[in-house]
């Protein structure tokens, strides 16, 4: 700040202050001589020489005299000490010199503000040091005449409060950060809300769909036109799937994995969907870090990541560069780093690298390239990044990013290195299990719609279908009808009682009745937790008649 007032100059009323304690200690004198004697005299002097080195020139603060032109006419220890400079070397200098060339509008503004008003001044600014870094200073003002009649000079008081700076930019970036992380989690809920309300409607219409071209005649015209129906809801599916994903809510079954390994058998999944001109260069180590993963995400991972690079190279001829090594924790970095409050354990971490030379990201959007359906592409839907995110937080590991327009990207997945061997086992072939169908279900669904889709399509696959639209009813229907009963198709989310309290109460009345769980929701999020029941299957909104027969089949199989 700048203060103005019209009291004397700091070294003047010290000056004064002297003479007068000179004069205070000759009229105390016990002779009352006319005069101390010369060796007193020397030694008050001294005495208040002391004292005034201690006020002005050992002050906490620095203090400067400025003439109107903004020369340094007189400056005390202090000040010399926080511009790097000898005292002696400050005076007839421009104080402009020490400040920052950015900043020097600040000064000159409030410099003018001062000797046109005569108004006090407070500013804050950056100053520099020779050989040494810059530093924030806060500056007050008051403007004085040096002495009767004589011209206006400026005080100035010199503070040094980079520690407050640093402080306050710390203060905004976990503020900024809270900020993020509150929209993550708003994001989070939104997306879970969206996939799981959305899930149900497309079981509804991916349902009647595929029962009206069950019903259609061979050869009808509109078989075509249902099937195009069928392949856009399938679409729709897979993206309210892939909204789940960026909720960290489908692992799937993880196992411990060579990463430069599962990286390697996808180069050639890369290569296929990549331009010809695109070049892929990798640097695998054999063996790489083992990470106890899911096999499918890592490689959606690699190939997300490898599709935002190429995207970013454009129609240019570029490369693409895949890295894979182990780290400690202390190399991971902390800027760009997501999820937001995510911190590496005491443990090592595996690294894939995936490097381009393309356009690059602007700063500002760096925050936003996870957030769902934001996307800088024509064609892009804004799911790719998200999905990534999505399955490094299903993994306990992170993404960073660092970019800069113009000049390419450089993305880093890091995941806890597991210490489990990795065992290769040879691929099973798929059998469908044969058993006998008919029989009651009872299908205890609160949407009505989803509830007469399920209904037509149990009847369509050889059931009888009862029917309840809540736990409670269930549980009513169960007592009536338990020995005709095969099976429970429960929904997972209801009111009054939901599918898990169902379950339970079920289980009372009959402890081996087989029940599949169904939900909008992944198979992982939902079985997370303890529960005192399990069902036999778990079924996915939104269904087909084939996905129902499974489920119904290794629920009756399981019993």
């Amino acid at each position: 700040m700048m203060k103005i007032d019209d009291r004397p100059g700091v070294a003047t009323g010290l000056r004064n202050r002297t003479d007068e304690r000179v004069r205070e200690k000759a009229v105390r004198s016990p002779e009352n001589s006319e005069a101390l004697s010369l060796e007193e005299t020397r030694r008050l002097l001294h005495e208040l020489r002391v004292h005034y080195f201690d006020l002005y020139d050992l002050a906490p603060v620095g203090y400067c005299i400025l003439s109107e032109k903004g020369l340094i006419l007189e400056a005390n220890l202090t000040a010399a000490t926080l511009l790097g400079v000898a005292r002696g070397a400050l005076v007839r200098r421009p104080l402009t010199r020490f400040i920052l060339a950015e900043d020097q509008d600040i000064y000159y503004l409030h410099r003018n503000a001062l000797f046109e008003t005569g108004a006090s001044q407070m500013f804050e600014l950056r100053m520099l040091r020779p050989d040494s870094p810059q530093f924030w200073a806060r500056l007050e003002a008051s403007v004085v005449r040096n002495s009767e009649n004589g011209p206006l000079v400026c005080r100035v008081v010199m503070s040094d409060i980079t520690d407050r700076k640093l402080l306050e930019v710390e203060k905004a970036k976990l503020e900024i950060q809270y900020r993020q992380i509150q929209k993550a989690e708003s994001l989070g809920r939104m997306a879970g809300a969206i996939a799981h309300h959305y899930n149900n409607l497309l079981s509804i219409v991916m349902g009647n769909l595929e029962l009206a071209m069950y019903a259609l005649p061979l050869g009808s015209g509109i078989g075509k036109n249902l099937a195009g129906a069928m392949e856009a809801a399938c679409r729709a599916a897979e993206v309210s799937g892939l909204m789940l994903t960026y909720l960290g809510q489908t692992p799937g079954k993880q196992e411990p994995l060579d990463l430069s390994e599962t990286c390697r058998r996808s180069l050639p999944m890369l290569h296929a969907v990549m331009p010809k001109d695109m070049d892929i260069e990798a640097d695998l180590p054999s063996p790489g870090p083992t990470i106890n993963a899911n096999v499918h995400q890592i490689q959606q991972i690699l190939t997300h990541l490898a599709t935002n690079a190429w995207e970013a190279i454009g129609e240019v001829r570029g490369a693409i560069r895949l890295t894979v090594r182990t780290v400690f924790p202390a190399g991971i970095p902390v800027t760009h780093r997501f999820p937001l409050d995510w911190q590496p354990q005491d443990d090592l971490y595996a690294c894939m690298e995936v490097t381009d030379d393309g356009c690059g990201i602007a700063e500002k959007d760096i925050e936003k390239l996870f957030d769902p359906f934001f996307t800088s592409k024509f064609t892009g839907r804004g799911l790719g990044l998200p999905v990534v995110l999505g399955v490094v937080r299903a993994h306990s590991g992170a993404v960073t990013v660092e970019s800069e327009a113009g000049r390419g990207s450089i993305f880093r997945v890091f995941l806890p290195v597991s210490t489990e061997a990795v065992i290769r086992q040879p691929e099973k072939t798929a059998q469908v299990p044969i058993i006998e169908e008919g029989g009651t279900v009872l299908l205890v669904e609160d949407e009505h719609a989803v509830r007469e889709m399920a209904k037509v399509m149990l009847t369509h696959i050889g059931f009888t279908v009862l029917e309840a639209k809540d736990g409670i009813e269930a549980i009513e229907v169960f007592r009536q009808y338990r020995d005709t009963i095969r099976c429970v198709l429960c929904d997972l989310t209801m009111p009054r009682m939901d599918g898990w309290e169902t379950l339970g109460s079920l289980r009372k009345l009959a402890p081996g009745i087989p029940v599949i769980l169904s939900s909008g929701y992944d198979q992982a999020h939902v079985m997370a937790g303890n529960h005192p029941e399990w069902p036999q299957a778990f079924l996915g909104k939104p269904y087909n008649l084939m996905g129902l027969g499974d489920a119904i089949r290794k629920a009756l199989e399981n019993k």
